[in-house]
């Protein structure tokens, strides 16, 4: 398993603790990378990612809360909303990273947290997310990024 994905899991579950617990998202990641054992370039990764989410926090919340059309946004259980706070969080401000993956990601994490039935809310909410992103970064044109389009050229 790669130091990313080990690290987007280890994400996973230090939001989901800081949820619960009230902590600082940095309390929550450093526990989890020592409990771990986590080698250093899974740390390097997951570190200035969780510093990412945790500055635009209420930015990723919000798009969470426009993308669940029809859907009362207190269904959404905290490990999903871990699960779309990190997903989210690459999808804007990780361009190096394809939506593909970033989409592919987050569905594995969900069937692996949440049981096979999340990964199709998974799939689909961030696959919209992604076309906005997409769509808002070429000036409306929507060009969408579908199911493991490339995002933005």
């Amino acid at each position: 398993m790669g130091k990313r994905r080990k690290g987007r899991e280890l994400l996973v579950q230090a939001l989901y603790a800081a949820a619960l617990s009230g902590q600082d998202l940095q309390v929550c990641v450093d526990d989890q990378l020592e409990r771990r054992d986590a080698p250093q370039d899974t740390a390097d990764f997951a570190r200035p990612l969780a510093v990412l989410i945790a500055k635009h926090r209420a930015s990723l919340d919000a798009a969470l809360d426009g993308l669940l059309q029809n859907w009362d946004p207190e269904r959404v259980g905290q490990v999903e909303r871990a699960i779309f706070r990190l997903a989210l969080a690459e999808l804007r401000y990780c361009p190096d990273v394809p939506v593909r993956v970033v989409i592919n990601e987050a569905c594995e994490l969900a069937r692996l947290y949440c049981g096979d039935e999340a990964v199709g809310f998974v799939n689909g909410l961030l696959d919209r997310a992604a076309r906005d992103i997409v769509a808002a970064e070429r000036g409306g044109a929507g060009a969408g990024a579908g199911n493991g389009g490339g995002g933005p050229p």
